[in-house]
């Protein structure tokens, strides 16, 4: 699966920009989050601990998970 670019829109319309990779590793899939900052440009830290999942939409839904109680909506683009 390639990079997604997430777009998270808080309730009041605050936008944060993430960096979703899910990669297969073994027999499991693992996904990490990176935030971006205002240029773009990926932080330093991960936004969230990495994910494992049985399958890549598995590895996927769970980070995704992670961004629900903070945001309203959250947009998916190709990286």
């Amino acid at each position: 699966m390639p990079k997604e670019l997430l777009i998270a829109r808080t309730e009041t319309g605050t936008e944060d920009r993430f960096v979703l990779t899910v990669e297969q590793a073994g027999t499991n899939w693992t996904s990490t989050l990176t935030r971006l900052d205002e240029t773009g440009t990926p932080e330093p830290t991960a936004a969230a601990p990495r994910f494992y999942g049985l399958t890549q939409d598995q590895a996927r839904r769970r980070m995704l998970q992670i961004l629900d109680p903070d945001y309203e909506e959250i947009e998916s683009h190709p990286a």
